[in-house]
C-alpha cells in the first residue's frame, strides 16, 4: 500500500477547491513519472488484470487510449484483439461518452483533449462485458476523480447490469477518501500496481 503521508493527500476537504486540489497534486505527481516507470507499472498492472475472473471471461472490453502518463493498457488490448476479443475505446460525443470498436490504428484519429478515438458508429452498450476506467485518484469505496467533466460518471450508469467497471491506476493514487458528490458512480473495483481493491464482491 502506499505511504501514510501519500493518503493524507486525501484529505484536502470536501468542497470544489479541495477536489481541484487533490486533482492538480496527483496529476504534477503523475507528470513527474519517467517513461521507463510507466512501462513498467502499467505491465505489472496488466498481469493483475489478466488475473481477474469477469476479465477471463469477458468478450467485450472496453479500455481507453492513456494520455499524460496514465497506465498504458493499449499493448495488453492489443493482445486481447489478437485472441478474438472485441476492444472498444471511448470517443467524446458533446457532453457523452460512446463506445467504439477499436480495429486498427488507421481508423483512429486524434480527438477531445488530444485523445487517440477510433471513427466508426457506437458500439451497443449493453453488450460490454467490461469496462477499465483511468482516472488521477480513487479510494477504496471505488470512487474517482477524473478531469472535472463528469464524463465517465454519466456514461456508466448507463451500461448493463452484469458489466464489470474496475478502476485502472498507480498504487499512489489511492487515498483514505476522495470526498464523492451527488453524481458520483462507485466502481466494482480497482486494480493498482500492488494491490487490487475490492468494492462489490457480486462480480466473484
Amino acid at each position: 500500500m502506499v505511504d501514510r503521508a501519500d493518503r493524507d493527500i486525501g484529505k484536502e476537504g470536501s468542497g470544489p477547491a479541495g477536489r481541484d486540489q487533490l486533482r492538480r497534486k496527483m496529476a504534477a505527481r503523475r507528470k513527474a513519472m519517467s517513461g521507463l516507470e510507466v512501462d513498467a507499472l502499467s505491465r505489472r498492472i496488466c498481469q493483475r488484470l489478466e488475473q481477474l475472473q469477469p476479465l477471463a471471461g469477458a468478450q467485450v472490453i472496453m479500455g481507453y487510449s492513456s494520455i499524460k502518463n496514465e497506465v498504458n493498457l493499449i499493448p495488453w488490448l492489443e493482445r486481447l484483439k489478437e485472441q478474438g476479443r472485441t476492444i472498444l475505446l471511448p470517443r467524446v460525443e458533446g457532453n457523452c461518452l460512446e463506445a467504439i470498436e477499436f480495429k486498427d490504428w488507421d481508423d483512429v484519429g486524434c480527438g477531445s483533449f488530444g485523445i487517440c478515438e477510433p471513427r466508426g458508429e457506437p458500439f451497443a452498450i449493453d453488450r460490454i462485458d467490461v469496462v477499465l476506467v483511468p482516472g488521477l485518484v480513487f479510494d477504496a469505496k471505488g470512487y474517482r476523480l477524473g478531469y472535472g467533466k463528469g464524463y465517465y460518471d454519466r456514461f456508466l450508469p448507463r451500461l448493463s447490469r452484469d458489466c464489470f467497471n474496475c478502476g485502472v491506476c498507480y498504487e499512489y493514487q489511492m487515498v483514505d477518501n476522495i470526498f464523492p458528490h451527488t453524481g458520483d458512480v462507485p466502481l466494482h473495483w480497482i486494480v493498482t500496481d500492488r494491490s487490487e481493491i475490492a468494492v462489490d464482491m457480486n462480480f466473484f
